[in-house]
């Protein structure tokens, strides 16, 4: 009864704040919906909510006028019916803003299972029908691990059966799995999820580390010159530092991969971008001298214990990520670009071991956790279904499943969807 009190608290509060500080943004939205065909603003769904109730939800028009006569109610990417402003308010979420008034309505709330249209509702099972007993939600576990949902889809010939078949059943998995574990930490971290980018965590985690990196070498560099600190020289001067590694870290791409998945290249790429911000660093004091500003040895120190700090943080993912992990054994292939399926430790050691001489293309997996993530900046595009997208056969020489421990039954299913693909198809450690 707390968790539903501070719940609601929690939805007027956000849907209030929401709809005061963004209304600017909602009215510049809306004419630029209204410019762009002429056609209305909103657009109204019926949709079910808790208790199997129907409710219409709002978003801002993002297809053209009367698209649900011209198609089904699953997009996928390039669909025609999208209008061009309207991809850009899918791809940023933005056609989302208005259901925070079906927040402060009391029909929906920040976070919670995303509702569906009643003709899909009736295919549930009466298992799945137990998550009509939430309250239906702007964002959800779910809608994170299929943000990209469109792309997935896209080459499909039946979209729709195969959303019904594959895709909705995994959403309503996890949304039993959110409402198993409901809590009001569990839904702030689903909003801070659904706000920020996946980098944007690792590049906290780095800025923190930089920070007290670049503090250990300033008050060190005092010690060693046999000076008092500088504290106010020490302020000017670490937005610069820690501000350019992180920018040459982003440029690089070293905030985009999963920390426990990285090797040379990954080390070599980290050392290139913290000795380009080491250049920018002395760049930017020549041209606006500080007093009492970096010396040449801090610009080195600030390099040297920063890369060690980093190498560090990823080593300690590292461990973590393959700590127990089942090995799949040798595998060798001369097929230039690989899918594997499978994207646990065992997959993603495999990908190490292979991408040096070959191409791995994308990963595919069961477990939607892994959905969405890059290990060594390559996409776990979703489960191994999605290879049934003929887009996939001009991407795609050779599959690889690497599984172990996976259960026979299962097995037979991966390798049922694989069969008569034109791919070579081989199993990591089999005999």
């Amino acid at each position: 009864m707390a968790y539903q009190v501070l719940k609601r608290g929690l939805d007027v509060l956000g849907a209030g704040l929401g709809l005061l500080l963004l209304a600017p943004v909602a009215v510049l939205l809306g004419l630029l919906v209204k410019l762009s065909d002429g056609g209305p603003i909103f657009y109204g769904q019926i949709r079910v909510g808790r208790g199997g109730r129907e409710f219409r939800i709002w978003k801002f028009r993002s297809m053209v006028v009367n698209a649900d006569k011209l198609g089904i109610a699953v997009t996928k990417d390039a669909d025609p019916r999208i209008t061009r402003v309207g991809r850009f308010l899918r791809k940023t979420k933005l056609d989302e803003l208005p259901q925070l008034w079906n927040v402060l309505a009391g029909e929906m709330s920040l976070v919670g299972p995303r509702p569906e249209v009643p003709r899909y509702v009736a295919k549930y099972t009466p298992e799945q029908r137990t998550i009509l007993e939430l309250k239906p939600g702007i964002t959800d576990l779910a809608s994170l691990l299929f943000r990209h949902e469109e792309a997935l889809l896209r080459g499909v010939p039946d979209v729709e059966s195969f959303y019904v078949r594959h895709c909705l059943p995994q959403k309503i998995e996890l949304n039993r799995e959110y409402a198993a574990r409901a809590g009001l930490f569990q839904d702030i971290g689903i909003i801070l999820r659904t706000v920020c980018p996946a980098w944007s965590f690792v590049a906290a985690l780095y800025f923190v580390a930089l920070s007290a990196s670049f503090w250990v070498v300033w008050l060190l560099a005092a010690v060693l010159a046999g000076h008092p600190v500088a504290p106010g020289a020490g302020l000017r001067v670490w937005p610069v530092m820690v501000l350019s590694q992180l920018v040459s870290l982003y440029g690089l791409r070293q905030l985009h991969g999963m920390l426990g998945c990285f090797g040379g290249r990954e080390i070599r790429r980290m050392a290139v971008a913290l000795g380009l911000a080491a250049v920018l660093q002395v760049g930017w004091f020549q041209l606006f001298p500080q007093p009492e500003g970096p010396t040449g040895v801090i610009f080195v120190l600030a390099f040297g214990l920063a890369f060690v700090v980093l190498l560090g943080i990823r080593m300690a993912f590292r461990r973590r990520w393959e700590r127990g992990a089942v090995p799949v054994g040798e595998f060798s292939s001369r097929s230039p670009r690989l899918a594997i399926i499978g994207a646990g430790p065992a997959a993603t050691r495999l990908a190490a071991a292979v991408r040096a001489r070959q191409q791995v293309v994308a990963f595919f997996a069961d477990n939607p956790h892994y959905w969405c993530r890059r290990p060594y900046d390559i996409p776990v595009v979703g489960m191994p279904e999605c290879l049934l997208n003929p887009e996939w056969e001009a991407q795609i020489d050779e599959v690889v499943v690497a599984v172990p421990g996976v259960h026979p039954e299962r097995m037979n299913e991966i390798m049922t969807i694989l069969q008569g693909r034109p791919w070579k198809v081989a199993v990591a450690g089999a005999a």
